[in-house]
């Protein structure tokens, strides 16, 4: 009788511990799949080629800003942590969301404050010395100029990183869930940058 309750106990033992297992794994599973889920709606809620529905533009980021003393509004935020550019009207209202690829992990997009100096159309033959003029049709058809910009003093500073389009939407859109595919650049779709190349030179640009 001893032998048995000793084996009846040693078998709810082990069930007891190894049940809590199998239900961490169970829950683990179940949580990187609502995760999937809801970066999947996230993404079929805004568009590579832009939305601009109400109830997400207005969970829009803060378009203000001050540079140098003086309060600005920026044109254009990019959330580099959901690969979502924001475009903005001139009072700072949210007009547009799209999805976009920024900075692959070894080339990471750099956070901060820029402003659109020029615009350049393919196929880059004014960019002497550049990338863009020896492999014009990996930026797509635009490209939107940017330099860094100190908010604390203003001072401006050349950065190698801008706002253009793809050479493939496959390559920068669907390869990688997360799109961070670039060298550092924000990559928009083509017929989304058509869109965007109307900001104005002196535009702000947040990366946030």
């Amino acid at each position: 009788m001893k032998i048995t309750n000793t084996l009846k106990i040693l078998a709810v033992a082990t069930t007891m511990t190894w049940l809590p297992t199998k239900m961490n794994i169970i829950n683990a599973q179940s949580l990187k799949k609502d995760s999937v889920q809801q970066v999947d709606t996230f993404e079929r809620l805004i568009s590579s080629k832009g939305t601009n529905e109400s109830n997400l533009l207005s969970k829009a980021p803060n378009p203000n800003i001050v540079i140098n003393g003086e309060a600005k509004k920026a044109g254009i935020v990019v959330d580099i942590e959901t690969n979502v550019l924001y475009t903005y009207d001139s009072d700072g209202n949210p007009t547009k969301a799209y999805l976009v690829a920024s900075g692959a992990k070894e080339s990471p997009t750099e956070k901060g404050i820029r402003i659109v100096t020029h615009k350049e159309k393919f196929p880059y033959r004014s960019a002497i010395g550049t990338k863009r003029r020896r492999n014009p049709k990996d930026y797509g058809p635009f490209v939107i100029i940017l330099k860094k910009i100190d908010p604390k003093t203003g001072e401006l500073s050349v950065t190698g990183e801008f706002i253009h389009g793809c050479r493939s939407y496959h390559d920068t859109f669907e390869t990688d869930p997360q799109r961070y595919v670039s060298q550092g650049c924000i990559r928009m779709d083509n017929e989304a940058i058509a869109e965007v190349k109307e900001v104005t030179a002196g535009t702000i640009v947040i990366i946030k």
